[in-house]
This record gives C-alpha cells, sequence and structure tokens, in this order.
C-alpha cells in the first residue's frame, strides 16, 4: 500500500501515461491536421485543467499562420473567440502565436490584460481568461515551428516540469504526425501530379526497365501506338515499337548500358523510325532519360511523332526552293512592319541583299507620297484580310521609283495566330508604261494633227508630254545649216519653262558639244540618263553657269533623249525630264518615247512642208489671178477673192478684167477640183481669153474656142463654167452687154427700180466637142450693178445655210445704195460667217456699175 501522496502522484503519472497513448491511438488513425486537432487540444487542455485551446498551423506556402480548430472546456463557449481568430492573418512575431512562432519555445503569460498589441485582448477580457500558454510545434528553431498550439484559463496555474515534459512530448508527437501527414501530402500531390502530367502531356512517355520491359506507358503513347497501357506493361519494348531491322541494335545497346554505363543515345535527341500496332512505321523524335538513383537503372523515354513536322518541313524546303527560284520578289514582314525575309527575286527587284533588308522596316521601300499605305495595309492583315493584287509605287536602293503590283497575305502561327505577313511583288513598270503610252498617244496622235502651223505643232508636242510623260520636256531644233537652233520647252512650272527658253537662246548648244542633245543628233540614237545626279554628269549638261545653278535649282534626275526623224530627215532632238522627284527613266522608255519623237517629227515635217506649200501657193494664186483692176472711166468695178481656208491645194475660182479696143471683158470662172493640175487648167483658160478677147467681138465664140482648145488638152476628169461679158459703152453713159454663160451660177441684175434679174444658161466646157453657150444681151444703165461671180458665196457653211441666186439678188437689192466695195464686203461678211470664219471653197464677187461720166477715174 503507496502513501496517500504517492498513491496521488502515481495515480496522476498513469492518467497522464494514458492520455498519451490515447493521443498517439488517435494520431496514429488521424487522416489531416483536422482531425487530429481536437484530440490533441482535449488532451492537453484535459491534463493542464485549463479553460480553453487552439491550434494554429504554418503553412507550407504561406508566411501567415491558418487557425485549424479550437477547443474549449464545457463551461465556456468560445465561438465567438474562435470565429475571430479564423479572421485574423497573423505573421511571424504577430500576436501571441506569432511571438510563439519567432522564438520557438513554450510561453507563459499571467496576466493576458497586461500584454500590449495583442490582436484579441478585448474578446479575452470578455470570456474572462486570464492565463495564457502558448507551445511551438515542436519547440525549437523557428523554420522548423510547423504549428503553434494555444491554452487559455480563467486563473493562472504554474505546471510542474514533469508536467511540462509530457507536454513536449505530447508537442513533438503532434509534430511528428504533421510532418508525415506533409510528407504524405507531398507523395499523393506528386503522384496526382505525375499522373496529370503523364495523362496530358503531349508526348508519349514510355518507362522501360533495365531488362527493356514496359513499366510505363501512358495515354498518349496509347493513342499513337495503337496499344492499351495493360496490353504492354511487363512486355519487352523492342518487340512493340521497334522495327526488326533495329531491335538487334537496341537490344545490344540496352545491354552495354547496363554493364558498363556507355551509351550514344542517352540524354540527347534522336529521330528514328517506329512502329504502330498495325506495322505501319512513322518517324518519331526520342530522348531517353535514366530515373536518378535507380538501381538497376529505370528508363524513361520521351517520343514525339514528327510525321507532321517532317511533312511540314517538307512542304517548307519545297515552298523555300519555289520561293527562291521564283522571278518574283517574295519577302515577309512581321506585324511591325519589320522585313522578316527576303528572296533573290527580291535582290533583283529592289537592288537590296538579304543583310541590306532582313530587319529594315519595309518603309524604306515606300515613296513618301504612300506612307500612309502601309498602315492600311497592316490594319487588314491583322484582321486576317488577304490584300489581293494592288497597283502602287515602290522605291529602289538607287532612288528610282517603281511601279509594282503587290498581293499581301497573313502569316499565321497555329498558337499565336497572325504573326506578320507574306508579300509577293510583280514588278509591272513595263506594263505599266506600255499601258500609258497607248493611253498617251491615243491622247496625243489628234492633238499633233490639229495644227500644221510650225511653231504651234512643238508647242502642242512639249505641251502633251507633261506630265503624263516627263516634268520637263524640250524639243531642239535643227537649222538648215545643220547648227542646233531655237528651242520649244513645256514644263510642269511655266516659269522654269520660260527659264530655260531663255538659257538656250543666250547660251546655243553646239552640235560638238558633250550635251545629251549634241550627242543624240551626231549620232541619231537616242540617250538615256538614268541619274543625273551622279558627280560629274551635270558638269558635262551645264553649258554655262547660269544654266548649272538653274540644272540644281530644277531638280534634274533623269533624262531621256531621241532623235526627231521625218522621211530621212533630222529635225532635232526631243528631250524628257523628271525632275525635282524620285522617278527615273530607263532602256524600256525608249520604245515609247522614240514612238513618240518619230510621230513628232512627221508633225513638225508636215508643219514645214504645208507652210513651203501655201507659201509656194500663195505665190502661184497671186500668179495666176489678175492684179487689181485698172480704174476704168465711167465704170464703178469692185472685186472679191477669198482663198478657201489656209489650203496648200490650189483652188479652180479664176477673174479676170481683159480691156479691149471696143470695151472690156469681165471673166469669170471655175474649174473642178483642186490643186496644180486645177491651176494648170485656170491659167490655159485665162490665156486662152486673153489671146481671143482683142480679136472678137461675139463672146459665145470665144467661150466656144476655149471648149475646143480643152478638148484638145489631157485634162483627165476636169471640167469647168464660166461666165464671159463683153461691156461697150452707150450714147446714153449706159453699157452695152453681151453675156455668155457655160453652165456658170446665174449673173445677177439689179435695176434701178430696185428689180433683179439672174441670167444664166450654157454647159460645162472641157467635156463635150459640140458645147451650148447661153448669151444675154441687155443694157446696164447708170447706177444699175452688174455681178457675176462663182458657187462659193452660195454655198458657203453647212447645207442648211445655202443660198439661192435669187437669194444673192435680193441681198443685193437691199443694199444697191451702198457703193460697189461697201456692197461686196457686206456680201463676203455674210458668206465667212455662214462658213464659221473658214471657207470650204473659193469665192469670187465680181461687181460693175456704170456712173454715166466719161471722164478718166483719178490717177
Amino acid at each position: 500500500m503507496l502513501p496517500a501522496g504517492m498513491e496521488t502522484r502515481h495515480s496522476d503519472l498513469q492518467a497522464r501515461l494514458a492520455a498519451q497513448h490515447a493521443l498517439t491511438r488517435e494520431l496514429l488513425v488521424a487522416d489531416s491536421v483536422e482531425q487530429a486537432a481536437p484530440v490533441y487540444l482535449s488532451a492537453v487542455g484535459t491534463l493542464l485543467s485549463w479553460d480553453a485551446g487552439a491550434l494554429w498551423e504554418v503553412p507550407q506556402h504561406d508566411r501567415m499562420l491558418r487557425f485549424v480548430d479550437g477547443w474549449e472546456a464545457g463551461s465556456l463557449d468560445m465561438e465567438v473567440l474562435w470565429a475571430e481568430s479564423r479572421r485574423l492573418r497573423l505573421g511571424r512575431g504577430s500576436g501571441l502565436p506569432g511571438r510563439a512562432w519567432e522564438r520557438g519555445e513554450i510561453t507563459w503569460i499571467g496576466d493576458l490584460q497586461e500584454e500590449p498589441g495583442l490582436p484579441r485582448r478585448e474578446m479575452f477580457a470578455q470570456l474572462g481568461l486570464h492565463g495564457a500558454l502558448v507551445i511551438p510545434v515542436p519547440v525549437g528553431p523557428a523554420e522548423s515551428v510547423l504549428g503553434v498550439a494555444e491554452f487559455y484559463a480563467r486563473s493562472f496555474s504554474s505546471s510542474d516540469d514533469e508536467l511540462m515534459d509530457l507536454l513536449v512530448g505530447f508537442t513533438d508527437q503532434l509534430a511528428m504526425f504533421m510532418t508525415r501527414r506533409r510528407a504524405e501530402s507531398a507523395l499523393r500531390e506528386s503522384e496526382a501530379l505525375k499522373s496529370a502530367m503523364l495523362g496530358s502531356a503531349y508526348d508519349c512517355v514510355i518507362g522501360m526497365d533495365h531488362l527493356g520491359r514496359v513499366i510505363e506507358f501512358n495515354e498518349a503513347a496509347e493513342e499513337t501506338f495503337g496499344y492499351r497501357r495493360d496490353e504492354v506493361v511487363g512486355h519487352e519494348l523492342a518487340g512493340l515499337i521497334i522495327p526488326p531491322d533495329l531491335r538487334d541494335r537496341h537490344r545490344e545497346g540496352l545491354a552495354r548500358y547496363v554493364e558498363t554505363g556507355e551509351t550514344r543515345i542517352m540524354n540527347q535527341r534522336i529521330e528514328l523510325t517506329a512502329l504502330r500496332r498495325d506495322g505501319s512505321s512513322f518517324p518519331i523524335d526520342l530522348a531517353v532519360t535514366r530515373i536518378p538513383g535507380s538501381d538497376p537503372p529505370i528508363f524513361t523515354g520521351y517520343v514525339r511523332d514528327i510525321s507532321d513536322r517532317i511533312e511540314a518541313e517538307r512542304i517548307r524546303a519545297h515552298l523555300a526552293a519555289v520561293v527562291h527560284d521564283t522571278q518574283e520578289a517574295v519577302l515577309s514582314k512581321d506585324l511591325n512592319g519589320i522585313i522578316t525575309a527576303w528572296n533573290d527575286g527580291a535582290t533583283r527587284l529592289y537592288g537590296y541583299e538579304p543583310d541590306e533588308a532582313i530587319g529594315q522596316p519595309i518603309s524604306m521601300l515606300i515613296p513618301p507620297d504612300h506612307a500612309r499605305e502601309e498602315q492600311r495595309i497592316l490594319d487588314r492583315i491583322r484582321q486576317g484580310e488577304r490584300v489581293d493584287p494592288y497597283e502602287t509605287e515602290r522605291i529602289r536602293k538607287d532612288g528610282g521609283r517603281i511601279d509594282v503590283s503587290l498581293t499581301v497575305s497573313p502569316i499565321k502561327d497555329p498558337i499565336l495566330g497572325i504573326v506578320g505577313a507574306s508579300i509577293v511583288v510583280r514588278d509591272i513598270t513595263a506594263e505599266k508604261r506600255q499601258r500609258s503610252a497607248r493611253e498617251f498617244l491615243a491622247r496625243a496622235a489628234p492633238a499633233l494633227d490639229a495644227s500644221l502651223d510650225r511653231d504651234e505643232t512643238a508647242r502642242t508636242i512639249v505641251d502633251t508630254a507633261v506630265p503624263d510623260l516627263a516634268e520637263l520636256c524640250v524639243i531642239d531644233f535643227v537649222e538648215d545649216d545643220g547648227s542646233i537652233g531655237r528651242a520649244t520647252v513645256a514644263a510642269a512650272d511655266p516659269k522654269i519653262a520660260a527659264e530655260l527658253e531663255a538659257i538656250r537662246r543666250d547660251y546655243p548648244l553646239e552640235l560638238d558639244g558633250d550635251h545629251p542633245v549634241a550627242q543624240v543628233l551626231r549620232t541619231g540614237r537616242s540617250l538615256v540618263l538614268y541619274d543625273l545626279t551622279q558627280p560629274g554628269i551635270q558638269d558635262e549638261v551645264a553649258q554655262s553657269d547660269e544654266h548649272w545653278a538653274f540644272i540644281e535649282r530644277a531638280g534634274y534626275r533623269s533624262a531621256a533623249v531621241a532623235p526627231m526623224l521625218a522621211r530621212g530627215r533630222l529635225v532635232g532632238a526631243l528631250s524628257f525630264l523628271h525632275i525635282a522627284n524620285d522617278r527615273r527613266f530607263d532602256e524600256r522608255d525608249l520604245s515609247l518615247l522614240e514612238d513618240l519623237a518619230a510621230r513628232a517629227a512627221m508633225a513638225l515635217e508636215n508643219a514645214r512642208l504645208y507652210a513651203e506649200r501655201d507659201r509656194i501657193a500663195k505665190v502661184l494664186q497671186r500668179g495666176l489671178r489678175p492684179d487689181e483692176p485698172e480704174p476704168i472711166p465711167g465704170l464703178d468695178l469692185a472685186v472679191v477673192f477669198e482663198a478657201a481656208g489656209e489650203g496648200v491645194e490650189l483652188g479652180g475660182d479664176f477673174y479676170d478684167v481683159i480691156p479691149v479696143p471696143n470695151g472690156y471683158y469681165l471673166l469669170v470662172g471655175d474649174v473642178a477640183g483642186r490643186g496644180a493640175e486645177v491651176a494648170t487648167f485656170t491659167a490655159q483658160i485665162r490665156h486662152t481669153v486673153r489671146a481671143l478677147a482683142p480679136f472678137s467681138t461675139r463672146p459665145a465664140q470665144i467661150a466656144e474656142r476655149v471648149n475646143s482648145v480643152l478638148m484638145e488638152t489631157e485634162t483627165g476628169e476636169r471640167f469647168a463654167t464660166l461666165q464671159l461679158a463683153l461691156l461697150q459703152d452707150r450714147e446714153s453713159g449706159g453699157l452695152g452687154v453681151e453675156l455668155a454663160s457655160a453652165a456658170h451660177p446665174p449673173a445677177v441684175i439689179v435695176r434701178a427700180d430696185g428689180s433683179t434679174e439672174c441670167l444664166s444658161g450654157g454647159s460645162i466646157v472641157g467635156v463635150w466637142q459640140d458645147v451650148e453657150i447661153g448669151v444675154d444681151r441687155f443694157t446696164l444703165e447708170p447706177g444699175e450693178t452688174l455681178l457675176v461671180y462663182t458657187d462659193g458665196w452660195l454655198e458657203a457653211g453647212p447645207v442648211e445655210s445655202h443660198r439661192t441666186p435669187e437669194e444673192l439678188a435680193r441681198a443685193m437689192a437691199a443694199s444697191a445704195g451702198d457703193d460697189l466695195d461697201a456692197l461686196l464686203d457686206r456680201l463676203r461678211t455674210d458668206a465667212v460667217t455662214r462658213a464659221g470664219n473658214e471657207l470650204a471653197d473659193d469665192m469670187v464677187l465680181l461687181a460693175v456699175r456704170p456712173t454715166g461720166s466719161r471722164e478718166p477715174a483719178p490717177a
């Protein structure tokens, strides 16, 4: 029998041991800290005879304590304190749990109300809690603390050392439990992660032991090779997925590694061929590693089916070869407009080598006036749109501007989406120039033929070329003596044109000089100056300091000069210049420019020939028609001869006034047609009449003789109409008139009383041997008027404005009081107005009026 004191102590010791054993049993079956916390708190709190306790955990991946659970004796309701504890975020050194975590040692507090800065101090007071014990789990350095236990009592009482040792033991048990559970949790997480990774891996993951047997086969491997995991695990890998011709090598290599540790494939990526369950082979990418620490060794193989990649690489290689060999320029850019690829076609087109272009902004190819294009194109590419063939302009390395057609397509990455654009560029400079040439020549041809004036034609040529073909165009003429003469200039800026014309006048080009125009005129061959900004070229072109300064000021960039040849004659040189821009002429432009030069030369030569023929025609006309008639006493006489337009073809209208011993003959006629032959025919009629007039008083006989002469002459299809009137004085002061008519428009008589007569008759002359001549005899009294004329007056203007002889007679009667010059001028004006200021046929108006006076007219 033990003494009473010893019996009590023995009883307490048994109770404590029983509690420790109970805690051990509970911790063995607990699955989590949440399950273990109430057991631990109850055991310790009961042993200490304290009123409440709580457990906090130090999470593995957080810097704040986590409230796990609370315990209280039956007499207290601590839910308010536990709710507040769950809300708190306590770090190391914060609050009672945080202090124990930081210090790593058991802490006793005799009166909670005397501890400053406690987060739950007011609640402790409300619940009547004064004493506190805080225990780190386990006791030791802060880095090893897994949790913190806290206990509270309404009155403080210290515990003996033996109880404290037991308390530390309890805490160590809890620490061991938490450590074990954490390890188990980490293992479970690791296994779950491994399983998830294997299951979701894109690559095939195959495990193999040192005997070559499959120990792991993930879902990707099942899908790729066609086997289920349970069908392959435990079977030799070589017999399943390795082609027969490689199996022995595989087995030998595995055995050598197991025996010696030597290998040529470990930890490397290699490409091989593998077999599917159906016997089909396919390319794979294989990486083999040994699991560290495994003995005998365990291997993991990572296998990827690279069939798609191999095919994609084949297609890419094929496309790359196509892109490399194509004549078209192919390049690519990213979404920031930076060039990322550049083929040989791009080098040929733009002049940049790949290392000069790749990495540079694509804006280096874009003219400043097209700068906004790039942003619009990129906006469409970002939206996945393709930019179909689009005509624009680009700049070469040498600064020249070219016409191109672009096709821009988005480049799509399977993961990143649209990452850039591919650009196929076709040079359409020649095509566009040919198209422009056809359009230009279609517009230019009518302009070149619009005038036969040489100066006006030259001006039209240069004006038409600007600005479609050039900003400056010059014609330098070759004079008759072979020298370079005057120049005609047109420019987009009229001031520049005027300035260059003045320079050409002040500093004429020398035929033996270095100027491109002189070279072209000497050789007869076209010349292209691609870049006039090259050193030394402007010095050769400039004819003076003033000319050199002008070239700089105008901004000469490029030029083309073509000879102007027409019918074997060198007319001059036609120069085209690009100024103040980045356009350039090249050899491809010569075809158009030479064609235009040839057409221009022909137009200028035609104008020259026309002017020469017109001059000759005027001389002939002056020689073929009589001089202005001499004044005739007692007779007013007026004549109008109006040639049709500026034509170089002589017309067939003629007239004459022939004095004879007994009076005067008036002759008017019209030969069918125009030209030199008609002029000869006209001259023959006039000379025949003049030869016969002095010897005959019968106009009809003279007309018949004219017909005979014409019939004896080779005239082709020529014929003529005419009227011949013999005028003889009468004692009354009037005139006796005998009028012979050969199918000519009726002569008009205006009598003193205002009445009119129209006289005509007969047949044409020059066609038949027997000709009928109409004859009228009458007296013309003073103040009465006789008008003979050609049909040019009657047929002036469009058909609806033509007049009849009767209308002519009325027009004369209305102006009978006017003198003859005024009367004929009024008739002339009427005809020219109806013809739109340009008669289509010659016109003769010849009028006489007796005055009754026999006095000679004033000299």
